[in-house]
């Protein structure tokens, strides 16, 4: 923007590309509403620029129902494509909203039936993260789109990664202090929902680089995963390092046996490699043997005190999003474990069901990578399988799933991951005409090819 002369315009320029990027997905190709969405998601921030404008703050709805049209008018494929994981996200959600109701009552609020009570609101935000997977899977189709897809992501988080270090680069890290920590773009999130951010898609990274044969590709990725490096260490998040070591330890196990070498060499010598601030924040977990620092021993606090309010009912739990309003311990509205958070607010159904959810995503990456041929399904399959690990570590320390800034990208590959097993399974016979699919039966097939 600086360059072109622009500087100052840049919420207007955005706004006229999703209007523009809207309105073509309606009348020409669905997918490019995707193309300008999905770089945008972790960006909170730059999506605030567009709050002045008329329906601005409505971007991410406005440009998945500019999809949904687009496929509906346009429409050569179902809207929802067969997947595993397609029975759960429905069952997840329709109990997130009975379970709005039960919170209604139970902190005596009203019902949840306006889009302006902020409970209901923070329900169809879920939702809308969680449909993502449904939209993806139906409007990405060839190889070429989920490159294309692919790119733009690690074009965000190039973005993503300039702008934290725009943020932080002034500081001073000889030792560790809180002043230091900064959300970057992801704003909301927080700093330890950009710490996750970065291990998770770093870690797909490392999975998509495992399997590239092309020079170039390769360096472009691990040029990423480098930038995405510094910005995962400098995010002091602890949650976000363990996370980022076992999916690293994943990609080693299923692919490259190399990285076990250098996961040995981090775990060995890793004091001497991070900046002496990231040596402070991980060590002061536990301070000179006195046992943990006040961060730890507040989430192993909350931890304690949620068990409390889930044994009140444990069946259906308190309704969903009820937590934050109770100020149980302190001014947390968080019980800094994921799980513990829909065990209390869902009761022990709705974790089985969001546990059903994560392991059927996990499933599905696992049979995308044991059962494609094509190099680029099998480093989606394994990149996002490695993610998908990762994940499961950093709810352990907190939420960091209902942010669409941290877990959009992972619904968006989740539906990659959908579309590419859909291909992979399909045994009806297809031809291919460059990227476009022509299918030689009735219904036409399903298939993602060169």
């Amino acid at each position: 923007m600086l360059r072109l002369g622009l500087a100052g315009y840049q919420p207007l320029v955005l706004y006229i590309g999703a209007i523009a990027a809207f309105l073509l997905s309606i009348v020409w190709k669905p997918e490019l509403g995707l193309y300008y969405l999905v770089p945008l998601l972790p960006m909170q921030t730059a999506r605030y620029w567009l709050h002045n404008y008329p329906f601005g703050e409505k971007l991410v709805d406005v440009l998945m129902l500019g999809v949904l049209i687009g496929l509906y008018v346009h429409r050569k494929r179902p809207i929802f494509l067969p997947s595993a994981v397609n029975k759960w996200i429905a069952g997840f959600c329709l109990l997130m909203y009975l379970s709005l109701w039960k919170g209604a009552s139970y902190l005596g609020v009203d019902l949840p039936l306006s889009i302006e009570d902020p409970r209901f609101s923070d329900w169809k935000n879920y939702v809308e993260m969680l449909l993502l997977v449904f939209v993806v899977a139906a409007t990405i189709r060839t190889k070429k789109q989920m490159t294309i897809l692919l790119a733009l992501m690690c074009l965000s988080m190039l973005m993503v990664n300039r702008a934290y270090h725009s943020n932080i680069s002034g500081r001073d890290f000889s030792s560790f202090s809180y002043e230091l920590r900064d959300a970057g773009p992801l704003g909301f999130a927080g700093e330890n929902g950009m710490g996750a951010f970065q291990a998770e898609f770093l870690v797909f990274l490392i999975g998509l680089a495992a399997y590239s044969k092309k020079l170039l590709v390769t360096i472009g990725i691990w040029f990423v995963a480098f930038t995405s490096i510094y910005s995962l260490l400098f995010s002091f998040s602890r949650g976000a390092y363990v996370g980022f070591m076992l999916g690293f330890l994943t990609v080693g196990l299923v692919k490259n046996r190399k990285l076990l070498i250098v996961f040995v060499v981090i775990l060995i010598g890793w004091q001497g490699i991070v900046p002496n601030a990231v040596r402070e924040r991980v060590m002061m977990t536990y301070q000179n043997g006195q046992g943990l620092d006040s961060s730890a021993e507040d989430r192993v606090t909350i931890w304690e005190d949620a068990m409390k309010v889930i044994d009140h009912d444990p069946v259906f739990g308190t309704g969903f999003d009820t937590y934050r309003s109770m100020a149980r311990i302190g001014n947390y509205g968080d019980t800094h474990n994921y799980y513990l958070k829909v065990a209390l607010e869902m009761g022990v159904i709705g974790l089985l069901l969001f546990l059903a959810l994560l392991f059927a995503a996990g499933k599905m990456a696992w049979r995308l990578l044991r059962h494609a041929t094509d190099p680029l399904l099998q480093a989606i399959g394994c990149g996002f399988f490695a993610m998908w690990v990762t994940t499961l570590i950093v709810n352990f320390f907190g939420d960091r799933w209902t942010f669409l800034q941290v877990n959009g990208f992972f619904c968006v590959l989740l539906g990659v991951v959908a579309r590419g097993l859909v291909a992979t399974e399909d045994t009806r016979p297809t031809l291919m005409t460059g990227s476009e699919e022509v299918g030689l039966t009735s219904p036409p097939a399903v298939g993602v090819y060169p």
